[in-house]
């Protein structure tokens, strides 16, 4: 068994199904890099909490999986790829979380209170 960490992309929307035994389960695509900028492509299997988590993202979101893995290759249009069959056990998004909102004085600079805004002087060097 291969423990595998992936992060990357959904390639297209995840499909929610429910099994012969009544239990739904989602699958998808993810699009991972190899470190080189070239493509990995995951195929993912996901069931109870984090299926229907998954299920509810789009194409394109970023994501992070984790699960039992099993490398495969392939026969591409460049040759010989690897990609990867992965059973999720923990899924995470990777979606930036909102900061606390900022209030500006009308009229006042709304960069004065990060750290280093004295550097910059009036009219920020331009």
């Amino acid at each position: 068994m291969i423990r595998v960490l992936l992060t990357g992309t959904l390639l297209g929307d995840p499909v929610q199904r429910t099994g012969q035994s009544g239990k739904p389960f989602t699958t998808g695509k993810l699009r991972t890099d190899d470190g080189n900028g070239n493509a990995v492509w995951a195929s993912f299997i996901a069931f109870g909490d984090d299926g229907e988590r998954i299920a509810s993202m789009k194409d394109g979101a970023a994501l992070a999986l984790s699960g039992r893995g099993a490398l495969k290759v392939f026969e591409g249009k460049h040759g010989h790829q690897a990609s990867m069959d992965v059973t999720v056990d923990q899924v995470a998004t990777l979606k930036a979380k909102p900061g606390p909102k900022r209030k500006q004085q009308p009229g006042g600079d709304p960069f004065a209170d990060l750290p280093g805004a004295d550097d910059l002087g009036d009219g920020y060097g331009l």
